[in-house]
């Protein structure tokens, strides 16, 4: 497979033989700013905005933010000066008087940038690619064009490798489980384990947006009740949310997000229909924080549930 990108004023065929083409469009595009910028900009980064969260995937230089750390989309230089679909520039971020920019420079240490939004064929926001210096710089409009061609390239890019993700994990999530739990018939706590691996490694590289929710279903006096609790929990999670039985009497869902619907929305419809499917059901809930592995979002949920049984007494 061959795609063309662009790199100074000549377009180069980089030539890709894997279907995910994310990682090495990635790294050719900060590689070739990084050139084209020379000294001006030391440092590039390319970011995933999911809702109000921004996520540094890639940089080149030594960004202030660490790879895989997210941060309040509203707390970024990006929130602020990306009003429009073309790169723009900031010469000297401590002359402007927004707060969040002379903020940004303070805290950090920075005093220029350069960037523009990722944006999908269909214009939603799916990230920021941005150009930062320790020092004041003077505007340039040809980076500022090769900036806006770059994060219009890698928009289409990023657009159909989320598609592709979250097809991969219908497809997965729709095929049988490694293990089954006996009674249920639902994948049990080893497989729920192997589908949050599954989910992390098509997910996770592009902080992809996911919730789990641990439920437990309370005191239930029979295997039919059980199962019952059970296709009750499958029937308020629907297409969006896959469950396993990862205990006696403890569900676990996992949530992403679905076309017009953030993982943060899939999940609240979940609890908030389990209210009324199980109202005797204790839950907890915890997101993924940027690149968060999922097997730590288990822990947190779980520590969530522990307060919301001690809350129930």
């Amino acid at each position: 497979m061959s795609i063309t990108a662009v790199r100074a004023e000549r377009p180069v065929e980089l030539s890709v033989h894997d279907e995910h083409l994310w990682s090495p469009v990635t790294e050719f595009t900060l590689a070739g700013l990084t050139a084209d910028a020379g000294d001006a900009f030391e440092m590039w980064g390319l970011a995933r905005v999911a809702g109000k969260s921004w996520t540094l995937l890639s940089a080149t230089g030594s960004p202030v933010n660490a790879v895989g750390d997210e941060q309040r989309w509203d707390d970024t230089i990006c929130s602020v000066v990306q009003t429009g679909p073309e790169a723009v520039h900031v010469a000297d971020l401590r002359r402007r008087k927004d707060p969040v920019l002379r903020t940004a420079s303070e805290r950090w240490g920075l005093r220029a940038y350069v960037g523009a939004p990722v944006l999908s064929p269909a214009g939603e926001r799916l990230g920021s690619l941005c150009g930062w210096s320790a020092t004041p710089t003077h505007d340039d409009e040809r980076l500022r064009s090769r900036v806006t061609r770059h994060a219009h390239f890698l928009g289409t890019t990023l657009a159909r490798e989320l598609r592709q993700v979250r097809e991969e994990r219908l497809a997965g999530w729709a095929a049988p489980p490694a293990s089954r739990d006996s009674l249920t018939r639902l994948p049990d706590r080893r497989a729920w384990g192997a589908l949050l691996q599954a989910e992390d490694e098509r997910g996770r590289p592009l902080a992809e947006p996911a919730a789990v929710t641990v439920v437990d279903v309370g005191a239930v006096g029979s295997t039919r009740g059980l199962r019952r609790a059970g296709q009750a929990l499958v029937d308020v999670a629907g297409a969006s949310s896959t469950v396993a039985r990862t205990g006696a009497r403890q569900f676990a869902v996992l949530s992403c997000a679905v076309e017009g619907r953030t993982a943060t929305a899939v999940a609240d419809a979940v609890l908030t229909d389990l209210a009324d499917a199980l109202p005797q059901a204790r839950s907890g809930r915890s997101l993924r924080r940027g690149q968060t592995p999922l097997a730590d979002v288990w822990v947190a949920a779980e520590a969530d549930l522990l307060v919301a049984r001690r809350g129930s007494r």
